[in-house]
């Protein structure tokens, strides 16, 4: 075993022990980029170490960086993503046989690390904290940016007999085609089916509304209402928005994933989607910039709690109806606040901590 494969189980070791660091973890990437075997070990190890339901490691996962620290990267983008993969009803050539891939894992981290059971769930579970926007490349070599607090759900047969994914959230997808396997994306009891396409979408449970923009390829929105579907056919540029409005007993138990939207009123808004130097807004999120378009001080309050990691409470209501619009790259809440009241707008600030009060 080289010093390389050594180093390469040892970093592996500390990400099932949870003890890796920033730097290791950019060491571990740059490993995997460059052998594939590499890749198919790690995900052979994790695999098979028991995890628990609550847990949310993702072993289907090709490749998963905050934009940040993927964008800085010694290793190149196009390294990863352009990466030739060998058909499936192939078998794969191992650097190491499955035997012995075992034995050097066993000698590098021990025994007490690896259990020959199946995981106690097959759903693997990605997420995206508050303040974070990370990039995910899944087996097919489909392309998943998830913006802050979000949630994308898949089962262990995606890319063999299905390639459904379920989101709560925000998320970018780039779709690899594939004819024999569409791509579906549930998300707040509608449904989205693509074979090769760019896409934009956002339902956060919250705010009851998901809003869908179509950036290249073509997709089919099927929105639920009162129990059936209603297709709609999207075209690039093509902007549409479904609002749920929600009984009073749905709305003490919207924060349940399990709540029904059956039997609500839906609202289907279509439009274009806004540009800017020829880019859909709702994408500029992917390149580090927090997008406002028309928002009410509410909802712009509520993307800035997930952008930067923060609690804002208003306590001014008469700021309520005020509507924002524009592109900012500002690094900090309050430079962003700073900003607003600099171009006139008529709000002040306190902040404690992680907690910003408007007033």
């Amino acid at each position: 075993m080289s010093a390389a494969d050594q180093h390469y189980l040892q970093l592996i070791h500390k990400v099932l022990s949870k003890t890796i660091t920033g730097s290791e973890l950019d060491e571990l990437y740059r490993l995997m980029a460059e052998e594939e075997s590499r890749i198919d070990l790690y995900l052979f190890i994790t695999q098979n170490k028991k995890i628990s339901e609550d847990q949310t490691i993702s072993k289907e996962t090709r490749y998963e960086r905050s934009r940040e620290k993927f964008m800085s990267s010694s290793v190149s983008q196009g390294l990863l993503i352009a990466q030739a993969r060998e058909p499936y009803h192939q078998v794969r050539k191992y650097r190491f046989s499955i035997a012995a891939i075992v034995i050097l894992f066993i000698l590098a981290v021990g025994a007490s690390y690896i259990y020959m059971h199946p995981t106690s769930t097959d759903i693997i579970t990605l997420i995206s904290a508050k303040g974070e926007r990370k990039f995910y490349r899944l087996k097919d070599g489909t392309e998943i940016w998830l913006n802050s607090e979000s949630k994308l759900e898949y089962n262990k047969s995606y890319g063999h007999s299905n390639r459904d994914v379920k989101l709560s959230g925000e998320a970018y997808f780039n779709v690899a085609k594939n004819k024999k396997l569409p791509f579906h994306v549930d998300s707040y009891g509608n449904r989205i089916e693509v074979l090769g396409t760019q896409f934009n979408v956002r339902a956060y449970p919250e705010e009851e509304r998901m809003e869908t923009a179509l950036i290249e390829g073509k997709v089919n929105l099927q929105i639920k209402d009162n129990g059936k579907y209603r297709q709609y056919i999207m075209q690039p540029g093509d902007k549409i928005g479904v609002t749920h409005m929600m009984s009073n007993a749905m709305r003490i138990n919207k924060n349940h994933p399990s709540t029904s939207t059956e039997n609500t009123k839906v609202i289907i808004d279509l439009k274009k989607a806004t540009s800017k130097d020829g880019e859909q807004l709702d994408m500029l999120w992917t390149k580090n910039k927090l997008v406002f378009q028309n928002d009410p001080l509410e909802l712009m309050t509520k993307k800035m709690e997930r952008w930067y990691n923060k609690t804002i409470k208003i306590e001014n209501e008469n700021l309520m109806n005020e509507s924002f619009t524009g592109v900012f790259e500002e690094k900090t809440c309050t430079d962003l606040l700073d900003l607003l009241i600099k171009t006139g707008v008529n709000l002040h600030y306190t902040e404690k901590q992680d907690s910003i009060l408007i007033y």
